[in-house]
């Protein structure tokens, strides 16, 4: 197993996006990004405890299935709905992660973390975020892509103290080699770059750490969100 990492604030003034990549035991891997809501208060503060507090759960189980990811984020809800009201004040954070068992890959996400999965360079599976956006498109109740578009980042699902409105949504790789790579990337990636432009990349480069650069290089330039990255390769 190999990562690559990158975390920038972009134009902001602060970076509200957190990076976990940890052993939970010595034969499962946590990669995780949690990242701050916009328009809420603290949101570095909300991005580290969530990730903090789906790392210490999933640490004490033996075993790693949708059940229990699904319990981790329930215990985040509960320390962030226990912030907000000692605090008085809006807080939480939407998050996305693999888990890496042996030669299977989990990957889950609350709200607009996105997550690729590419095999041998071309894009197999993406996450679908759980935006308002993605809801009108799933409905149809809108037609006018400009209408559409305003509410892309509307996130609704996220970790705020709200259990209802935080339900994971999950998808499970198996039988894993060398050419299985996957993506975690806050908003503030997946909005300069979809699946396809970033498969593009990973084929033009000779190599990932490349591809990364590459990416990396571009979002400093342009990003005006936070952004981060995580590239999960099997090896």
């Amino acid at each position: 197993m190999k990562s690559i990492v990158f975390s920038h604030k972009g134009k902001r003034e602060v970076n509200q996006d957190f990076v976990l990549v940890q052993n939970i035991n010595p034969e499962t891997y946590l990669h995780l990004i949690a990242d701050g809501m916009g328009g809420y208060e603290h949101g570095e503060i909300a991005a580290k405890l969530v990730a903090e507090s789906v790392l210490t759960f999933l640490s004490t189980v033996e075993s790693i299935n949708e059940a229990q990811i699904q319990k981790a984020i329930n215990k985040s809800n509960l320390a962030i709905r226990q912030l907000r009201e000692k605090n008085n004040s809006k807080i939480g954070a939407t998050v996305g992660g693999v888990i890496l068992q042996a030669n299977q890959a989990t990957c889950f996400w609350v709200g607009d973390v996105k997550i690729f999965h590419y095999k041998n360079n071309r894009l197999v599976k993406e996450s679908t975020s759980h935006t308002l956006m993605n809801e009108v498109i799933s409905n149809g109740s809108i037609k006018d892509p400009k209408q559409i578009s305003k509410y892309k980042h509307v996130v609704t699902r996220s970790v705020q103290g709200d259990v209802e409105h935080s339900q994971i949504e999950s998808f499970t790789e198996k039988n894993l080699d060398s050419s299985d790579l996957f993506l975690v990337c806050s908003d503030g990636v997946h909005d300069l770059y979809d699946g396809i432009h970033l498969q593009q990349i990973l084929n033009t480069s000779d190599s990932n750490e490349e591809a990364f650069n590459r990416i990396e290089k571009r979002l400093l330039d342009e990003a005006k969100d936070n952004f981060s990255l995580i590239g999960l390769s099997v090896e």
